[in-house]
């Protein structure tokens, strides 16, 4: 065996390492909670603990909706707030971006640039002005601060739809015009019908930004009733901090949506975040 094949196979060895090194660190907390979920309440307290449970069982599931009833009514406001935002999401930057990319007036150039430069703003600083607007509109416990500003445009997602909006020619414009369409006409029956990877795109991170998001939710909502997922597990780490697996299958049921999201609609992910950058 030569120096070059040695090299190659040292190469090769070093490549799979860091893959599997790359695995642990990323899928061991994923498979840790798997297990967790699945072993008794006494197993989780054994010393040294054990990767693989001795008796697979879900009791865990049964503890956690008999602890918290209102498991079930967090589920389904999570998918509720979601879906809205994910809509609005869509709706209002689609059409934003659409006047970015199509409409050639003087002040797009100068305009687009802000948008963009709100971006860089903390959110942090925004939590008081917002807490204070919402107040007074007596928005407070209720849904409306974590949905209608999702209806009013969000600047990543209006930079996403408008690249690529930049990719689909504007002959295709002009030819709707010269069949008697209007500028609603393209965005209805020609920009969005070709524009499925970025709306999926923006439906998945939209969606998942909502649905995982904590101190919204902590902030606006009070009533119990009215909480979401990710509020409701944090009220259930002080109702069974000694439940281990409970709290596991908590977790895992957060996860499910977002797994499933990610699972069936990864194509469109890659190919719309692609395009996006394939012109400026």
């Amino acid at each position: 065996m030569n120096g070059g094949q040695k090299m190659s196979l040292s190469g090769t060895a070093l490549k799979y390492f860091l893959l599997c090194a790359t695995l642990i660190v990323f899928a061991g907390p994923l498979v840790w909670m798997l297990s967790t979920m699945m072993k008794t309440k006494m197993e989780t307290y054994k010393i040294p603990p054990s990767l693989f449970p001795e008796q697979l069982t879900f009791e865990a599931f049964d503890r956690l909706f008999t602890v918290q009833p209102l498991m079930w009514k967090w589920i389904q406001n999570s998918f509720t707030i979601s879906i809205f935002v994910a809509l609005g999401a869509v709706i209002s930057s689609s059409i934003v971006a659409y006047g970015f990319s199509r409409f050639a007036t003087k002040y797009r150039d100068k305009l687009f640039p802000i948008v963009l430069l709100t971006l860089m703003i903390p959110p942090s600083i925004m939590m008081i002005p917002s807490y204070v607007l919402f107040a007074k509109l007596h928005w407070i416990d209720t849904w409306l601060p974590l949905i209608v500003p999702a209806w009013l445009g969000g600047a990543y997602y209006i930079f996403l739809f408008r690249q690529f909006f930049l990719t689909i020619p504007q002959e295709l414009d002009e030819a709707t015009y010269l069949d008697g369409g209007n500028r609603w006409t393209v965005y209805a029956k020609v920009i969005m019908p070709l524009s499925k990877p970025i709306i999926v795109t923006t439906i998945i991170f939209a969606f998942v930004n909502s649905w995982l998001d904590f101190l919204g939710p902590f902030l606006y909502i009070k009533n119990n009733e009215m909480f979401t997922l990710s509020v409701g597990l944090q009220l259930l780490i002080g109702q069974t901090s000694q439940d281990f697996p409970a709290l596991a299958a908590g977790a895992f049921i957060s996860i499910i949506p977002i797994g499933l999201l990610y699972f069936f609609a990864q194509r469109y992910i890659v190919e719309g975040v692609v395009l996006t950058g394939s012109k400026g």
